[in-house]
């Protein structure tokens, strides 16, 4: 599942994270990836090492940082959503090709670009192998979004007919189908709004709204991947700029709350689906924020008070404490 978005503050400041919804935990922690780190290239097999120090929400496996989401300390930001029924990889190498493995796609963009457009442009000539971690660990079906600080972002996805990378003009992202399709039905709602409808009649029968919300009636309220798309298009669309960086983490928040799966909402294959996660990203301050399904107080970690030229990865507890605010 998941929904990702994108905000932005009167003061200047870009946001971007995600709801990682999911049933089960991957022993995820926010992890700081510093310059210069190696890898393994999961296609060629040499080593590879990044230009930019990274944090984000990973696991580790076999010393390999899989991040389902980040940001480079050049403000560049992406994450992975799930995209079942319509992720397909390629089964071997193209020749001519910069060839990667589905999990290597995140870490190669925060490794090596500041822009939306740099990596635009060097994925027009990029490959996605079906090529796994380890034997262990199944190929993602995902597709991903890319934001940067300057305000642009792309939605980049791997189907059977082709790579395709979309401007993203709304700068949010949830599941299945494409995301073409997507935009295309933003169509249906055209009508909504936060405005309160006027009274009518019908024949003789007065109409009137009852209650305040009138003007969003047949706003979809479900949890699947359609009716988030259209709820946080729409929430998206309406927001309020908030002053400063501080509102707007507070707004990105009550936004992505909007989407989110409490425990018992969701049930598929007698697994309970839960918002694990969600992730705030300050894209000039290089901030990590996260609250938890246990904590539901927001976490802050900030890659510039770290060592970004460190020998090793970091790993950070990942907080699922309960936070509260004890007033007397």
């Amino acid at each position: 599942m998941c929904t990702a978005l994108t905000l932005t503050t009167k003061d200047g400041y870009h946001l971007f994270g995600r709801n990682m919804d999911l049933s089960y935990s991957f022993n995820q922690a926010v992890t700081l990836v510093p310059r210069n780190y190696e890898y393994k290239d999961r296609i060629t097999g040499n080593m590879k090492k990044n230009k930019y120090a990274i944090i984000g929400m990973a696991s580790v496996i076999d010393e390999y940082p899989a991040f389902a989401d980040g940001m480079n300390e050049k403000g560049l930001g992406c994450a992975g959503l799930n995209f079942p029924g319509y992720s397909y990889f390629v089964e071997k190498p193209i020749p001519g090709k910069n060839n990667l493995a589905p999990y290597d796609l995140i870490l190669w963009i925060l490794a090596n670009f500041e822009t939306v457009d740099e990596v635009a442009k060097e994925l027009q000539n990029t490959e996605l192998i079906a090529v796994p971690i380890n034997e262990k660990t199944p190929l993602p079906t995902l597709h991903w979004i890319v934001a940067d600080k300057n305000g642009k972002s792309i939605v980049i996805e791997r189907t059977k007919e082709r790579l395709s990378v979309y401007e993203n003009p709304i700068g949010v992202l949830t599941n299945s189908p494409t995301f073409d399709w997507h935009l295309t039905n933003l169509n249906e709602y055209i009508k909504t709004t936060p405005i309160q409808p006027e009274c009518t009649t019908w024949g003789q029968k007065e109409l009137k709204p009852l209650g305040v919300g009138g003007g969003t009636n047949g706003l979809p309220g479900g949890f699947s991947g359609v009716d988030r798309f259209v709820r946080i298009a729409y929430l998206k669309s309406r927001s309020v700029e908030m002053e400063d960086l501080e509102k707007g983490i507070s707004q990105f928040y009550h936004m992505l709350n909007n989407v989110a799966m409490p425990r018992g909402s969701v049930i598929a294959d007698d697994l309970q689906d839960i918002t694990l996660y969600t992730s705030c990203m300050c894209q000039e301050k290089g901030i990590y924020y996260y609250a938890t399904y246990n904590s539901y107080g927001i976490s802050a970690i900030d890659m510039n008070k770290e060592e970004l030229d460190a020998k090793e990865i970091k790993r950070f507890d990942y907080c699922e404490k309960l936070q509260i605010a004890e007033q007397n």
